[in-house]
């Protein structure tokens, strides 16, 4: 859309082919001048040979000069040691890439302040900040982690300018969560979007923008009113189309108002 809002396609729209073998990451990347899009958003989850390919990937995208975000299952409060170092060879991971942000949730946050968890968080987030990351911090579509009101408190407790939050459209929505309500509360919080619209087919819940029932056009327009940048990745299933998909969820954005 603009240079504050540079519009990604994310791996997600072809999970299943990659995860099936049928397609490498790097030929989904090859598909992004065909998009227009300024980018992608890559997932640990689904990067069967990451390895193998992340400097090729890295290398490609830097010399096409296009942006790239990395996303992972990895939780700000971790269960154990195992866990905490799995998050921090994420955020070593996205450094390697290129990405100045990495997508996590949170976890469970301890009630109790004294918790060791917090001083376990507050070390994730000082080294993601020694090596440049961002830490989105996304509201699960679960317990725990799910609600407005979690996010906001780990992020009043641990204020931190490299710890900040994705607005995950879908997610606010199947929590019974007002997705606008959601942006304004957390406005200077926001570094990052997911957007996708919600179906009422559990066995497809995700879908394009404004082919689904969210107030696309309400939620995108909060997001355009605040000051800071912040890249939208689309977040939908591909299904069967995932080109199709992708290009009506671009052509709604280009149909918003400005």
């Amino acid at each position: 859309m603009t240079d504050q809002r540079p519009i990604l396609i994310s791996i997600a729209q072809y999970q299943e082919p990659v995860l099936a073998g049928q397609l490498s990451v790097m030929d989904v990347v090859h598909k992004l001048d065909s998009f227009g899009v300024a980018g992608i958003e890559l997932r640990r989850e689904i990067w069967p040979d990451l390895q193998a390919e992340l400097s090729a990937v890295r290398d490609h995208l830097n010399q096409r000069g296009l942006t790239v975000t990395y996303a992972t299952f990895s939780t700000l409060f971790t269960p154990d040691s195992t866990a905490h170092d799995q998050l921090l060879r994420d955020i070593d991971t996205a450094r390697a890439l290129g990405s100045s942000l990495l997508r996590i949730f949170s976890g469970p946050a301890p009630l109790d302040l004294a918790h060791p968890a917090w001083d376990t968080a507050r070390r994730a987030v000082d080294y993601a900040a020694a090596q440049g990351i961002t830490l989105a911090l996304e509201n699960a579509d679960k317990a725990p982690g799910n609600h407005l009101s979690e996010l906001a408190r780990t992020l009043r407790i641990i204020d931190h300018p490299t710890l900040r939050t994705n607005i995950d459209t879908g997610n606010y929505h199947t929590c019974g969560q007002d997705v606008v309500a959601a942006i304004n509360a957390l406005a200077p919080h926001i570094a990052y979007a997911h957007l996708k619209d919600k179906t009422l087919d559990p066995a497809h819940p995700t879908t394009a923008l404004g082919d689904g029932l969210l107030p696309m056009a309400e939620i995108v327009a909060a997001l355009n009113n605040l000051p800071q940048p912040i890249p939208y990745c689309f977040e939908f299933a591909g299904g069967p189309r995932p080109a199709e998909r992708i290009h009506t969820s671009l052509a709604f954005l280009r149909a918003l108002p400005r």
